[in-house]
This record gives structure tokens, C-alpha cells and sequence, in this order.
């Protein structure tokens, strides 16, 4: 058993969260999302099913650094064909807004167009299947750096 770990995180995406460094593309998907036709032949897939995404988003955030190296290491796709903002997005923006990660952040969350958002697709080290049931619930990460204080 270890401390201080949130509840909803499984060994197999603490172990995943691990494995991947510095650059790591990370993308944390809705329910409605085929994680399986993300990423490549050597990416880690993780299903968390019964889990939201700001509640996977906020663990995660608790573990790992964003990067600084690169402007926009929060994404979320924009909606298409008149679809409304997702509710979810405001909690994903609440939950950044309050992570320590938040200074790294000098343009907040980027929204992307969709060709732009999912241009990452198969590049993504870490692909993270949630229960998230709002579209356009997914929302994309690059992980940073630890570095000494």
C-alpha cells in the first residue's frame, strides 16, 4: 500500500505515469473515446472505466509536471457542427486553474481545432480510457520535468 496516492489511480497507470518522461504525450479520454486506435505500437493504454476525467485529470496532476518547455501542454479539442462547450470543460479548467502546475502555464488551456488536437494521436505515450461521459470530454497533457529546488 502507499500514502498520499488518489484513490482512483490503478498500479497499471501509476506504472505508466512512471515509465513515460520528459515530453510524454498523455491523452485522457472520454468514454466514448476507442483508445485503441491511439497511439502506436509501443504506447501504454489504461482503462479507468468508472473514473471522470477531471477526477483522473486532478490525480494525475498531483503526480506528474507539465512541461514548461513548449507552450501549450493542455489541450482540448473544440467542438464541431454547432455542438456546446461540454460542462466537463469548466471542471478541467478549474482543476488546472488550482494544480501547482498552473505557472507553468503562461496561455492557460489551449483549444484546438480538431485536425490540430488530434494531429497527436499517433504519437501519444500514454493513452488513458476513462468513464467519462461528455463529449469532447478528452483532453490532452505533456509531461515536464521535477526540477531542484
Amino acid at each position: 500500500m502507499l500514502k498520499n496516492i488518489p484513490t482512483c489511480m490503478s498500479p497499471d497507470l501509476l506504472k505508466a505515469l512512471c515509465a513515460v518522461g520528459h515530453g510524454a504525450k498523455i491523452m485522457i479520454c472520454d468514454g466514448n473515446c476507442g483508445i485503441n486506435t491511439l497511439g502506436n505500437e509501443n504506447s501504454y493504454r489504461v482503462r479507468v472505466d468508472g473514473v471522470s476525467g477531471p477526477e483522473i485529470l486532478k490525480a494525475i496532476l498531483q503526480l506528474i509536471p507539465l512541461d514548461d518547455y513548449i507552450d501549450n501542454s493542455v489541450r482540448i479539442c473544440n467542438t464541431e457542427n454547432g455542438i456546446a462547450a461540454p460542462g466537463v470543460w469548466a471542471k478541467y479548467e478549474e482543476i488546472v486553474k488550482n494544480s501547482e502546475e498552473f505557472a507553468k502555464l503562461p496561455n492557460g488551456i489551449q483549444y484546438q481545432d480538431s485536425d490540430e488536437f488530434w494531429s497527436v494521436a499517433d504519437e501519444l505515450d500514454l493513452v488513458i480510457g476513462t468513464g467519462e461521459e461528455d463529449i469532447y470530454g478528452n483532453i490532452y497533457l505533456q509531461k515536464g520535468v521535477i526540477r531542484k529546488k
